[in-house]
């Protein structure tokens, strides 16, 4: 929420322009830059699964569990989580960036 309130400070318009090349820009740059900041928000949790990793080749050697019964939870958990914050994202910048038909008229 921090980092998308920033981006709509820095993104900021009080109107829809579509003049020149500069003003593609900012179209192009804004969900650019969400896409990345929405890709690279699990990075936090990328150690983690490092840390994780020792146990799973032990289970593995050992037959606990096959290699999908580990991965599945953490990918199934994930789905709703990373949606929520996409929508947060979403809610946060739309109106503030001038994405929203309104400001145009």
């Amino acid at each position: 929420m921090i980092v998308a309130i920033i981006t709509s400070t820095v993104f900021s318009m009080t109107e829809l322009r579509s003049r020149n090349k500069d003003d593609g820009d900012v179209y192009i740059g804004t969900p650019l830059f969400g896409m990345i900041c929405n890709m690279f928000n699990g990075f936090a949790e990328l150690s983690l699964t490092i840390q994780r990793l020792p146990i799973f080749y032990k289970h593995q050697d050992l037959l606990f569990h096959p290699p999908w019964a580990f991965t599945l939870p953490n990918f199934l958990l994930r789905i709703p989580i990373s949606t929520l914050e996409s929508i947060v994202w979403m809610v946060i910048t739309y109106h503030t960036i001038g994405f929203s038909h309104e400001h145009s008229m």
